[in-house]
């Protein structure tokens, strides 16, 4: 809790020494004099006691002040400053002057304020505050799991696709992630429809899209270009964003000012350019073949001869093919050679009471191109037949997917452009307001998964028609958090987005075979959130936050082709709200207590009512008497409350903290589950109600500069988690007992409340610093994943794979997966050289015999385990120009990435070489 003079004890004339200690220095962090170092500041103008109390914080150092203060104000400071340069725009005009001192290392500042009259002198005991900390440290600090990823994470990862930047972060997976530039992010084992919400700015933006057989997928939409910085939590939160997070919350800020004015400057530029290997530049022709293919019999398995006593019997559709693929396909270029391209401009300007930024990406990539290694496509012709005249041959096609090794990949062709406009406002009474607006528009092409599962042998996979989404999103974020008032930390936050996609076919011949359709998802949000500080001397300190939100959504779609079950698309509305009230409490400097409890309201209303097809149903209401079933309003309203406990413990000042936290979550029934579409139809008997997630966790948090060496640091994070949600939302099939059960009556599937899924493991994160070599790391292993179901037909209640038709079949994630990776800094030339890999256990593949979900389309798309090694290097030429150069998947792997749903191979060895310049 900072510390805060009241009014009252601001005496005229003092003497007071603060010092501050902070732990800045993340793992894989750069070690530096901090002293000639730029560091990013963010201080309002307060009066000077305050003032220098977050300078230090921010700045890592320890301050000494001797004087009088309370009559002087301190400048406001914004940007990046060498430390120097900091404390001289923070104290012009006040008179005081500064020293600047090394102390093993660190900076050590002595402040001296103007002379006073000796009558007015008070003396008071030394004050030790401590400070904060870095955005990566904080994660490290946080009782409970977290994650935080940098810019510089963002630039040095970027990566083939846009969820390649939260690759390596332990227990975070992103699912589809080869398909249309969007994100769908998996923590432990929770993903999609709002249990993983997406923030850009704080505000939401997520759609879902059909995926056919393999289920479907959550997209929101960014470009990395544009990100300032990732928070991520795991597991349940209490703030005014964290309604029906029951898996974790994705938090990004787009740029800041000071992501792009130099130091002492009130302009900045930053132009970014990157030139992409391993693609075919622009994307194929739709239609174009690709993948091994054993040819067209009509459905049937196909049969070829050889051997043939007579070449006439050998002839025509008898005749073996002499090669199984399409060569178009196989002309990888060089790794060096460059075909597609990013590239960004981002403004910013320093007014006296306002930061205005404005920033514009773009990027353009073609087909890329699967690796050489691993368990690529090949066709086995080993199983053959004799016979007097000539022998039969039955192709198979073998391997992890359909694709050749080294072969350019349809539906990867991917183009961008995105635009930001933001506004910072510095209001009179320590008042901030920040309005942004942010568009996105992006062109793309995607696999249908049945085009690659279900038609195996019988048809080529050909390159999609290109599918397109525009996403406009609207913030505006207040806070007003005066110095002198601790029981006032106020934030309001109103956000609106709209995101129109068109989903087309994927065939490029035959599109009226599919549901094509233009959807727009309409979201407005609000929030309104307060802490308020309390001191209690001996009794100890509290802090209590409280708030509400709101959130209102409406989708409506636009059929493109002929709707003949009408069922393509969704129409409908939902409303949410919920409050919450939380309660810190620390009896001792060492414990902290947090609990509270969060109450969450919704209502939902489908466009589409509800069909009953038998007029022998119980749930068959006949109005009319014209012997039909009358259509029924689908509407749902539920509510609940979920309470949130922690408990932490950091003994003596050696960096180690234990905690130990009980979670609760609710999570409502999303748009997507609560109206009716091509995946699924509304059942009348089937009511939905609430997931509810139970969180258990313990872990242990350790943090320690100078462990071995004088300036090393060392960041160790350890929990073992038990994720227990009761009621978990997916798509079924009916049971006998209910409607559309009787295979007599018209075929459905249903969307419902299954019993539970279960995820429980271990996590480890951390690095360690010793200034010339670095080293990050992270694991997680699961030791229990259970999915629970009572249903018709199904042999076993549990199981760790899936169930018939539901969704959560291509959510689970593997047992274990991690990273490592070491790097180290050479200071003549300023290089960064490292190697990352990424280790991915296989998934939970369903069982040979009595297969759960073998009674449904929706099968289980398994790849096999993998490891991946990626090489970076980073050259800081001068202070305004830094060059990187990238070599992603260096020993070339074939491989699939966990949670894709359509068997597409990832990238290849991928070269990207990047130029930043900063004016």
């Amino acid at each position: 809790m900072p510390f805060v003079w009241s009014a009252a004890s601001r005496i005229s004339q003092c003497r007071f020494f603060v010092l501050v200690v902070l732990l800045c220095w993340g793992p894989g962090g750069q070690a530096q004099d901090t002293s000639s170092a730029t560091l990013l500041f963010e201080i309002p103008e307060l009066p000077l006691d305050s003032a220098i109390l977050i300078f230090s914080e921010q700045a890592s150092a320890e301050v000494i002040l001797d004087g009088a203060v309370a009559a002087l104000r301190g400048n406001a400071l914004y940007g990046r400053y060498t430390l120097e340069r900091g404390l001289q725009r923070l104290l012009a005009g006040t008179g005081t002057r500064f020293e600047i001192r090394d102390n093993a290392g660190h900076p050590l500042i002595r402040l001296i304020p103007p002379p006073s009259s000796p009558s007015d002198v008070l003396s008071l005991e030394p004050i030790r505050v401590q400070g904060g900390a870095s955005p990566v440290d904080k994660a490290f600090r946080t009782p409970g799991s977290a994650s935080h990823i940098d810019q510089q994470h963002i630039e040095r990862f970027r990566g083939t696709s846009v969820g390649d930047i939260f690759q390596g972060v332990p227990g975070v997976l992103v699912g589809e992630n080869r398909n249309s530039g969007g994100l769908d992010i998996n923590i432990r084992g929770m993903q999609g429809q709002g249990r993983v919400p997406v923030l850009v700015d704080g505000a939401r933006q997520e759609t879902t899209v059909y995926r056919g057989y393999s289920g479907v997928a959550s997209r929101s939409y960014i470009d990395p270009d544009l990100i300032g910085g990732i928070d991520i939590i795991k597991g349940p939160s209490l703030s005014a964003q964290g309604t029906g997070a029951v898996g974790g919350l994705v938090s990004m800020r787009t740029l800041n000012a000071e992501d792009i004015v130099r130091d002492g400057r009130d302009f900045g530029m930053r132009v970014r350019g990157s030139a992409i290997g391993n693609n075919s530049g622009s994307a194929v022709s739709p239609g174009t073949p690709a993948g091994l293919f054993t040819g067209d019999f009509g459905g049937a398995d196909p049969v070829y001869r050889t051997d043939c006593v007579n070449e006439s019997l050998c002839s025509g559709d008898q005749a073996m093919p002499s090669d199984w693929g399409y060569p178009d396909g196989m002309d990888r270029p060089d790794w060096y050679e460059a075909k597609s391209w990013a590239g960004s401009l981002a403004l910013a300007k320093r007014l006296e009471s306002v930061d205005l930024v404005a920033a514009y990406a773009e990027r353009r990539q073609g087909n890329y191109y699967a690796g050489e290694h691993g368990p690529s496509a090949w066709v086995d012709l080993s199983d053959r037949r004799k016979t007097p005249f000539y022998t039969e041959v039955s192709p198979v096609i073998r391997g992890a997917s359909r694709f050749q090794a080294g072969e350019r990949i349809p539906g990867t062709n991917f183009e961008s452009k995105s635009g930001l406009l933001k506004a910072k406002m510095f209001l009179p009474e320590d008042q901030e307001l920040e309005l942004s607006y942010l568009r996105y528009e992006s062109v793309y092409s995607e696999i249908m998964p049945s085009q690659i599962i279900r038609f195996a042998n019988f048809s080529p996979v050909s390159q999609p028609r290109d599918s397109d989404v525009t996403v406009d999103t609207y913030t505006s974020r207040y806070r007003w958090n005066p110095a002198a008032w601790p029981l006032l930390d106020f934030k309001a936050g109103l956000w609106h987005t709209r995101a129109r996609s068109t989903n087309n076919s994927p065939s490029a011949t035959e599109a009226n075979l599919y549901n094509n359709e233009r959807e727009t998802y309409k979201r407005w949000g609000m929030e309104l959130e307060n802490t308020s500080d309390f001191l209690h001397g001996a009794w100890g300190e509290s802090q209590l936050r409280y708030g509400l939100s709101g959130q209102w959504e409406d989708v409506g779609t636009t059929a493109l082709t002929e709707d003949t079950r009408g069922l393509a698309g969704r129409n409908g509305k939902r409303d949410e709200y919920s409050a919450f009230a939380a309660w810190q409490y620390k009896p001792v400097s060492s414990v902290v207590l947090d609990a509270g409890l969060r109450y969450t309201r919704f209502k939902s209303r489908d466009d589409k009512p509800i069909t009953v097809y038998d007029p022998r149903s119980p749930n068959c209401v006949d109005g009319d008497g014209d012997g039909e079933c009358d259509p029924l309003p689908n509407r749902n309203r539920r509510s609940g409350t979920a309470p949130i406990v922690t408990l932490s413990w950091e003994p003596g000042n050696a960096g180690l903290q234990f905690y130990a936290r009980y979670a609760e979550a609710l999570r409502m029934p999303s748009l997507f589950e609560s109206s009716s579409g091509f995946s699924f139809e509304t059942a009348p008997d089937v009511v939905l109600k609430p997931e509810h997630t139970r969180n258990r966790e313990v872990g242990i948090n350790y943090l320690k500069d100078g462990l071995f060496l004088e300036r090393d640091k060392l960041r160790l994070k350890l929990s073992y988690f038990r994720n227990h949600t009761r009621d978990y939302l997916t798509r079924t099939l009916p049971n006998l007992w209910e409607e559309g059960g009787d295979t007599t009556i018209v075929s459905q599937f249903t969307m419902r409340n299954i019993d539970s899924a279960r995820f429980h493991g271990v996590e480890l994160s951390g690095g360690y610093d010793m200034g010339v070599f670095f080293t990050e790391f992270g694991v997680t292993r699961y030791n229990h994943i259970e999915i629970c179901h009572t249903g018709s037909y199904r042999l076993h209640r549990c199981n760790d794979y899936g169930i018939a038709a539901s969704y959560i079949n291509n959510m689970v994630p593997p047992r274990w997966h991690g990273s490592l990776t070491l790097g180290m800094r050479l200071p003549r030339p300023a290089l960064v050289l490292g190697v990352r890999g990424t280790f991915m256990g296989e998934r939970n593949e369903a069982p040979e015999y009595n297969d759960d979900t073998a009674r449904s389309f929706l099968e289980v798309v398994p790849w096999h385990s993998y490891r991946v090694y990626d090489f970076f290097a980073s050259y800081q030429a001068t202070d305004r120009i830094r060059l990187d150069f990238n070599l992603d998947n260096f020993t070339d792997r074939y491989y699939l990435d966990a949670l894709g749903l359509g068997l597409i191979p990832a990238p290849g060895r991928t070269a990207r070489l990047s130029l930043t310049w900063q004016y």
